[in-house]
């Protein structure tokens, strides 16, 4: 955009102003084209003009075209008379202003879901239009996408600048459901595979750690190669003896054909000092194992056998702050 594009040089030397800039002839736009500037001379006469920062594009002798560069600035119009007779008249000249915004949005910019960008770009224009439409000097980036921002100057004058946002995802962090272990029980857990770097509330820094028994929150936090970071955690509760051991056997068969023959209690693998003991009806101890139950329950009593009968159970599991597990179970023949 520019004030004027019919421009008589000769009002300038005559230092009549052209109105909003004295100084300059007048002010146009980097990139504008076929601006006409026209000087009044004599018949017959030849014009030489020398034009600065714009490439003439007509010359019609007393008056040319200029289409005006990308280079911003202040350039020389420069024109001078030459009689029919060859006699040369005094130069005219004056200054064009080219003007721009200048604008530079600055490098391409990569966030993590869930941040934000804040483009503010650098310099005060007079207008501002963003690609979405709206006219803040600056602009919170949030989606992944191009970024284009122009500007008006206080000449009307516009310039374009544009950024790509990308947006990347978070890494995949699922460390499974809060849950209970018991005894020497374990669990392995695992933060993935997305990321570079790992971070567990227990100060360990690889993708696995092994958690034993006991009341705690474990959390961990994840970076991949682009910086972003995500958490998870669980919770380990305190054992419960009830739910541990519900599956466990109320019955078994020592008949000798070689199958459910011994009372076998799967759930004492993890807890290797457990001692159980066998009552009758009477309260009598009939059986006693020692530590670990590594000779299950035959149901002999000291080498005699025992009737077909139910038997009130302890099971003393020797881990601190469980209580024994009690109940019945019943022998078969």
């Amino acid at each position: 955009m520019h004030y004027s594009k019919y421009i008589l040089i000769f009002l300038l030397s005559l230092g009549i102003s052209l109105g909003m800039k004295a100084q300059y002839i007048n002010i146009v736009c980097t990139g504008d084209t076929g601006v006409m500037y026209r000087v009044q001379g004599n018949p017959g006469s030849t014009f030489v003009w020398d034009v600065q920062g714009g490439l003439v594009s007509v010359n019609y002798g007393d008056s040319i075209k200029v289409d005006w560069g990308a280079l911003p600035g202040e350039f020389n119009l420069r024109v001078q008379e030459f009689s029919k007779f060859g006699c040369p008249a005094a130069p005219m000249s004056g200054k064009v202003l080219v003007s721009a915004p200048d604008l530079e949005l600055g490098d391409d910019s990569e966030i993590c879901v869930g941040e934000v960008v804040e483009i503010l770009p650098v310099g005060t224009f007079y207008s501002y239009l963003w690609q979405d439409g709206s006219t803040n000097p600056n602009f919170i980036g949030r989606n992944a996408g191009l970024i284009n921002l122009t500007v008006t100057d206080k000449y009307g004058c516009e310039k374009s600048d544009e950024l790509q946002l990308t947006v990347h995802p978070l890494p995949l962090v699922e460390l499974g459901r809060d849950t209970s272990l018991c005894g020497i029980e374990n669990i392995i857990l695992d933060a993935g595979n997305d990321g570079i770097s790992y971070l567990w509330s227990t100060g360990q820094i690889s993708r696995e750690i092994t958690v034993f028994e006991g009341v705690q929150k474990i959390n961990v936090t994840v970076t991949d190669e682009f910086g972003c970071k995500n958490t998870d955690e669980l919770n380990i509760n305190a054992c419960s003896t009830v739910d541990y051991f519900k599956a466990m056997p109320t019955a078994f068969t020592p008949n000798g054909d070689g199958k459910n023959d011994v009372w076998n209690i799967p759930e004492l693998q993890s807890f290797p000092q457990a001692v159980v003991e066998i009552y009758d009806r009477w309260g009598s101890l009939v059986f006693r194992s020692e530590s670990g139950y590594s000779n299950p329950w035959d149901g002999n009593a000291f080498g005699k056998e025992m009737p077909m009968d139910s038997y009130y159970f302890v099971i003393n599991l020797n881990s601190p702050g469980l209580e024994p597990v009690s109940g019945s179970v019943t022998l078969i023949k």
